[in-house]
């Protein structure tokens, strides 16, 4: 085992912000793709509800 100290990088407030906007960015992303997944499925299970009771 080695008794080296480890070096961590400390990201500067300008780098913080990006990457909280990445994030932000992110997560919108995902909730959008799910949003329009969820809506794809409604109106495919309406159509075959459509197609079995006509």
């Amino acid at each position: 085992m080695s008794t080296e100290k480890l070096e961590y990088i400390i990201p500067t407030e300008a780098q913080k912000a990006a990457q909280r906007k990445r994030s932000i960015a992110i997560g919108l992303g995902l909730a959008g793709f799910c949003l329009l997944a969820f809506v794809v499925t409604l109106i495919r299970i309406h159509e075959n509800m459509n197609a079995t009771y006509s």
